[in-house]
């Protein structure tokens, strides 16, 4: 009995000691749980924003882990969807990403019919977070067989709507309130004004207010509760009448003039003489965060002084959108207000005319940071379409952490704009709220369901029955891209690869060995095993609520393609006919026809054939390869397919020769009777000889191939496309897309464009370093002097 109540003296004693968990400690372990696991956010950067129906697109990705504000190399999957007015999917690529940097293109054929297409860019990583940190991108595709007409860059003035955004969400009776105002098309086109004011009930003027070209704006207001007030907007293109509102009897307020200049950040938390009674004796706590980092401060009215200021010293918060919340007691939030953090340079560049020739321009840079990776779109000096609206830094800096992302973020960062910290404070005071809600935070750490995708699985089986303990292997090997890996062999005769990173379109060859590593002949079966995951949140597409205006006396009109004819004056004929030494010929009977090839040209064997009398292609229903009689294509499926030879080996799989091009081969026989055949099965015979030191081995060996078809997206090249005359090239044309920029240990770096008539060029220039700087800038290069 004793023992009994000595164990329960010790708990209580354990009980009297234990100090209870304080409000901070809640904060900051919310803050820890929700953002302990990484996060990445995209951006992707285009070369332009319109292209005719015969361009290429092409863009640039970057990769950033939110936590550590660095490249996020641990990003390797993206997906890309592409989708079309009708949100109808176009389009899908698997994108690889390395060192959080991914490139990649489309050339454009007549299945982009001219319209907008949204391109979205995820991972699925990112489905597991309620935020949404996905890149969204609008281009247009226009017909060159069609006028084109130029948008007009007014904004739809008949349907402008004004929203107001008093801080704290109220307008508190009896003090000075803040109001945001922001006024703006049906399309969400910012509206700039200079003459708005605001009207009591006897129709005195009591404020004034601007916005800027975004539609942006503030005012002042001490409001009285027994007063009416009106905004009032009167000028040739815009009158508007407005009630201002309800005015609420108490609550609180969030402030935060930010003064750039100051090391501080000035916040007070602001309430009225009633609310002063009210909130005596109470505690709150005022809450600044930027993901995982974070800093409070406690907070009382117990001074009886109706504004409680205090400061957050700036070198202890993250570049870029924070946000302030005030808290109660019970960790309910009150209210929340963003503001900017911007310490530190920002990382710039230089670029300069170096050397010209007769057809090209070398332009020198340098960069004012290291190891920095870049990409460059280079246009001409009157381009109309230069990408310039969604910037790395608008992407990672502000619309991180907005619930409604902006479109337009070069006006916030644009070195040309004096007034762009002020403006980056106006668009954050008319914000409803941030990207990430207080609730979800409270609610506990995200449940990870999403994997982190590396690459693409194989899933196969063998249908040879194994013995047990066998050390059998498969085998794995890209015929063309010097690709090999093994797996072993379960007791289920299946067998994987996974994390394996192959490009659409290669050939693979899976073939199974013992453990003395001799080829063992057995029937495979084996696939490309991917998801090819939907976003949960979905794409957010930028549509136009209401026709854009164009202008009718604006229409540019592409010239026809011109006939291409040379008039030969003097054509001197010199007989260089040289007698082909076919070395097969006395192999093939006399209807086989011959060709002989000198390494010299291009295309594929399939395509070759196609042009000889088969069709060729790929089966969608199991992805191999056919080669069919096209003298009985009316037959489909049934239509004969020839016997194939490579070196006079009968090929049993024809998924062999989807790689082979023509510069490997020596000779290749077409005989469509089938009489140099001395094999009854097939219709026809081709024998290809490859040339010496092309035979491969594994022409001889029995193996499965597979097609990859669900893999990483093919490398792009990017290509211009031609234009008829120079003002077609002056106002669509693209002088360079430079995507893979990154300067040398003195941090510069060079890059060559063709002349084509310019004085000046424009340049944007996007990027990051290895450390997470950011570069985003607009140049025009002026090319004077030269013509």
């Amino acid at each position: 009995m004793k023992l009994i109540i000595r164990f329960f003296s010790f708990l209580f004693c354990l009980q009297s000691f234990a100090q209870p968990i304080s409000n901070q400690e809640k904060i900051t372990k919310y803050l820890n749980d929700y953002f302990s696991q990484d996060r990445e956010i995209i951006h992707v950067q285009f070369n332009k924003n319109l292209f005719i129906n015969n361009e290429d697109i092409a863009f640039k990705g970057y990769v950033l882990s939110k936590n550590n504000n660095i490249p996020n190399s641990n990003t390797a999957n993206i997906q890309l969807v592409v989708y079309n007015e009708e949100e109808q999917i176009v389009l899908k690529q698997l994108l690889f990403a390395q060192n959080g940097l991914f490139s990649g293109g489309i050339h454009l054929t007549e299945k982009f019919k001219p319209g907008k297409y949204h391109f979205h860019f995820y991972t699925n990583w990112m489905n597991n977070f309620r935020e949404d940190d996905s890149f969204n991108q609008t281009i247009e595709i226009i017909d060159k067989n069609s006028p084109y007409t130029f948008q007009v860059n007014e904004p739809n003035w008949k349907t402008a709507e004004i929203t107001l955004f008093p801080e704290g969400g109220i307008i508190l009776n009896g003090i000075v309130n803040m109001i945001g105002i922001k006024i703006t098309d049906c399309n969400k086109v910012g509206i700039e004004i200079s003459d708005g004011i605001v009207l009591d009930s006897k129709s005195n003027e009591i404020t004034h207010f601007r916005t800027n070209q975004m539609g942006n704006g503030a005012f002042y207001l001490k409001a009285d509760l027994n007063e009416k007030y009106t905004i009032k907007i009167n000028n040739e293109k815009l009158k508007v009448t407005q009630p201002l509102g309800k005015i609420s009897e108490t609550g609180l307020i969030l402030s935060a003039p930010n003064n750039p200049g100051r090391s501080n950040l000035l916040v007070i938390l602001k309430t009225n003489e009633k609310g002063l009674q009210s909130y005596q004796n109470k505690k709150f706590t005022v809450l600044i965060q930027q993901n995982g980092s974070s800093m409070q401060q406690e907070v009382t009215f117990n001074n009886n002084k109706t504004e409680q200021p205090f400061y957050f010293d700036k070198k202890y918060l993250s570049n870029g959108v924070n946000t302030i919340r005030v808290l109660d007691e019970d960790l309910n939030e009150i209210t929340e207000r963003l503001t900017y953090i911007e310490e530190g340079k920002n990382p710039s560049t230089t670029l300069d005319t170096k050397i010209v020739s007769n057809d090209s321009i070398t332009l020198s840079g340098k960069t004012d940071v290291n190891k920095a990776h870049l990409s460059i779109s280079v246009l001409p000096e009157k381009s109309m379409f230069l990408n310039q609206k969604k910037t790395i830094s608008g992407t990672f800096y502000l619309n991180a952490y907005l619930e409604k992302p902006q479109s337009d973020t070069y006006f916030y960062f644009d070195p040309e704009n004096k007034t762009r910290r002020q403006d980056i404070e106006l668009l954050l005071l008319n914000q409803n709220k941030g990207k990430y809600l207080w609730e979800n935070i409270k609610s506990g750490p995200p449940k990870i369901s999403f994997e982190f995708e590396k690459g693409v699985t194989i899933n196969g089986k063998v249908e040879k029955e194994l013995k047990p303990n066998s050390q059998n292997k498969i085998s794995l090997i890209a015929l063309k891209n010097n690709l090999f890996d093994q797996t072993t062999i379960d007791q289920n005769n299946d067998f994987k690869f996974e994390h394996f990173f192959v490009q659409d379109s290669t050939v693979l060859a899976l073939q199974m060995t013992n453990e003395k590593n001799v080829t063992q002949t057995t029937k495979i079966e084996a696939r490309i095993a991917r998801n090819e995951p939907r976003f949960v949140l979905g794409p957010s597409f930028e549509k136009a609520f209401c026709p854009i205006t164009k202008s009718a006396d604006n229409v540019f009109n592409f010239q026809p393609p011109k006939a291409k004819a040379t008039e030969l004056k003097e054509v001197a004929i010199k007989n260089n006919f040289k007698k082909e030494v076919f070395t097969h010929k006395d192999d093939m009977s006399p209807m086989a026809r011959a060709f002989k090839f000198d390494g010299k040209e291009y295309g594929t064997v399939l395509n070759f054939l196609s042009s000889n009398g088969y069709n060729t292609g790929i089966n969608q229903t199991d992805f191999s390869v056919y080669i069919k009689e096209r003298r009985g294509a009316y037959l489909g499926e049934s239509a004969s397919s020839p016997n194939v030879y490579i070196d006079n080996f009968l090929l049993f799989d024809f998924n062999q020769l989807f790689n082979l091009t023509l510069d490997q081969i020596d000779e290749i026989y077409i005989d469509q009777t089938g009489s140099s055949d001395t094999s009854t099965t097939g219709h026809g015979t081709i024998k290809i000889f490859m040339k010496t030191g092309q035979k491969n081995d594994y022409f001889k060996v029995k193996f499965t191939t597979l097609i990859v078809t669900k893999g990483f997206a093919q490398n792009f090249t990017y290509k211009t496309a031609p234009l008829e005359n120079q003002d077609e090239f002056n106002y669509f044309g693209t002088l360079g897309w430079f995507p893979n920029i990154e300067p040398n240990d003195q941090s510069d770096y060079q890059i060559k464009i063709p002349k084509n008539q310019q004085k000046e060029i424009q340049v944007v220039i996007e990027g990051f370093t290895n450390d997470g700087q950011l570069i985003s800038e607009v140049k025009k290069v002026p090319i004077g002097g030269i013509f």
